[in-house]
């Protein structure tokens, strides 16, 4: 399963003289120097312990740190949802160690998808089956601009189902809950961590408040049945309701875990969907009620949905996606299903625009990229990772942001094919700086 492989950690240093500079390191994750030393997989299915050789078992880690990579509080953080996150070198992407921001992480898994607030300086941050395997437990937390956690709350979802990403508003938090189940008994049994519960005909959005939350203030609100995987953003309009944009897909779309009779889904992103839904509700009100989306943003097969990250949790107009357009069929295998398409599309104005680069070629997920320290709102450019399959190479493409039609304004041309990543950050010299042992250039010409 690709959820199960190490962590390659890619950076892609952009200079003010013009010069570029790439390097690419594994994260030394306990279960990678395990692996290595014995030289042999130890580790079986992806969250399954019970799968693992005995001699790791319940002993170490088995996170891969595979996901997400961010900068908060003077520190490059790589992160998946099974595991802490791991700390890593800024200049030489070498692995430092487990993050507990200073002592206070108390939980066993940390999202892949924290939050941050640009006002308050904080992330907000969540653990899920946080009392072990399976379990319903859910713990919301925010870490300070110190990276130290101040606020923090343990409560039950009515099921345990992967929340593999969530919501922030200014005043909110909110959780996604589907009918990718968690079953411990699968798991003993030598199967998968998930399965897909195809009879649930509703999801859930679980609302807690951001602030002084207890357990008991947790609602949970029933929306038609799909399911949740990325988030774009979320706020809090002028009468206090909450705005929630997401794609939502219309069934399971991971291929590698079943269904109650055992039946895993098909790859072929031309026989679903996943549309992007706002929905807009008050959260003060009955939850006897379903909640159903406001109206269909974009009808079709999205994901990955970036915005400007200094409008997380706040009132936002834009939204960089990435798009599979079955008009446009690549032309070979590998990249057939791939999302082929680059698009930006405005939620007041209903304006969109398009890129598409050519058959061969696949989109990872977009970054937006301020112009400059101040810059007004989505003013800058956003940086997209394309795998060119018949060449068997990974470009770098940069564009305006507000003018992606136009195509990219500078194409960095890597000399080789990177693995497909799943998501990235960009980090500005300064914190680069604050996250390095070393002297920035001199860590990079070290080796």
């Amino acid at each position: 399963m690709p959820q199960s492989t190490e962590m390659a950690t890619s950076a892609v240093s952009i200079f003010k003289d013009g010069t570029i500079d790439f390097k690419c390191r594994y994260v030394r994750t306990e279960k990678y120097i395990a692996e290595r030393t014995a030289r042999r997989a130890l580790f079986g299915r992806y969250r399954n312990k019970f799968t693992d050789d005995p001699r790791v078992r319940n002993v170490i880690s088995r996170t891969t740190s595979n996901t997400h990579v961010i900068y908060h509080a003077g520190k490059i953080m790589t992160l998946k949802e099974d595991g802490p996150p791991y700390e890593i070198d800024a200049s030489t992407l070498e692995t430092i160690g487990f993050v507990d921001y200073n002592g206070t992480f108390k939980a066993p898994t940390h999202t892949a998808h924290p939050k941050a607030d640009s006002e308050t300086g904080e992330l907000v941050v969540y653990s899920y089956e946080a009392e072990g395997d399976a379990t319903p437990d859910i713990c919301s937390f925010t870490v300070d601009e110190n990276g130290s956690i101040t606020e923090e709350v343990w409560f039950q979802a009515p099921w345990a189902c992967m929340i593999h990403d969530f919501w922030m508003t200014r005043n909110w938090v909110i959780f996604p809950i589907n009918g990718l189940k968690a079953s411990l008994e699968l798991m003993k049994s030598g199967g998968e961590h998930f399965y897909w519960d195809e009879n649930l005909d509703y999801q859930l959005l679980g609302v807690i408040p951001r602030r002084g939350a207890k357990p008991e203030d947790a609602k949970w609100f029933k929306t038609p049945r799909g399911c949740y995987s990325h988030t774009i953003n979320g706020f809090e309009d002028e009468k206090g309701n909450i705005v929630l944009d997401a794609n939502v897909w219309t069934d399971l779309h991971f291929p590698f875990f079943p269904n109650t009779k055992g039946q895993k889904y098909s790859t072929d992103r031309t026989k679903t969907r996943a549309p992007i839904l706002r929905y807009r509700f008050d959260p003060h009100v009955s939850t006897e009620e379903m909640i159903h989306p406001e109206r269909v943003v974009l009808d079709g097969v999205y994901e990955f949905g970036r915005i400007d990250d200094r409008l997380l949790g706040k009132p936002y107009s834009r939204v960089w996606t990435l798009r599979v357009d079955p008009s446009k069929f690549a032309s070979i295998e590998a990249a057939e299903q791939g999302f082929n398409t680059l698009l930006l599309h405005n939620f007041d104005t209903g304006e969109t625009q398009k890129y598409y680069h050519g058959d061969d070629i696949t989109f990872q997920e977009p970054v937006f990229v301020p112009r400059y320290e101040g810059a007004p709102p989505d003013d800058g450019y956003i940086l997209v990772v394309a795998d060119l399959f018949r060449e068997n190479l990974t470009n770098l493409l940069l564009f305006e942001a507000l003018d992606i039609k136009s195509g990219p304004i500078a194409e960095i041309k890597l000399p080789l094919k990177l693995l497909d990543g799943l998501h990235g950050s960009w980090v500005d010299g300064e914190d680069v700086e604050k996250a390095s042992k070393a002297p920035f250039r001199d860590a990079w010409s070290r080796k």
